[in-house]
């Protein structure tokens, strides 16, 4: 038996591919669709339940980015991000993890500076 793939054949068979993607996802209510309105109400149901979830995570998306650049905007005008204090206590520990091999004994180097700069200790 040979199957002829015309337009109308290849596209029915996306619609059925996008709906079985779409069942594993989670969107069971697509069966009652397909019952009721067909296959083409049901993927374009499909479309717009996607458009719903890619504006969500984009509108996500674009808050995680805006708080990240608040979040450096801020680190950037703390005092241990200033570069002759930045750079003075980054060799201090690279020679301390060089010497003890400890970056634990590093990282209490950072503690005093870390106060400091966050405005508990004046």
């Amino acid at each position: 038996m040979k199957i002829k793939f015309d337009r109308t054949t290849l596209l029915k068979f996306v619609c059925l591919i996008i709906l079985f993607v779409a069942l594993f996802m989670g969107a069971a209510e697509l069966v009652l669709l397909v019952d009721l309105g067909g296959i083409d109400f049901a993927v374009t149901f499909l479309l717009v339940y996607f458009a719903t979830i890619r504006d969500a995570i984009s509108y996500k998306y674009r808050n995680l980015k805006s708080g990240l650049n608040e979040l450096i905007a801020y680190a950037s005008g703390l005092y241990m991000f200033r570069q002759r204090v930045f750079v003075s206590y980054l060799s201090v520990s690279s020679l301390i993890v060089a010497m003890t091999a400890s970056l634990f004994f590093a990282c209490l180097l950072w503690v005093p500076l870390i106060y400091v700069s966050s405005g508990l200790v004046t």
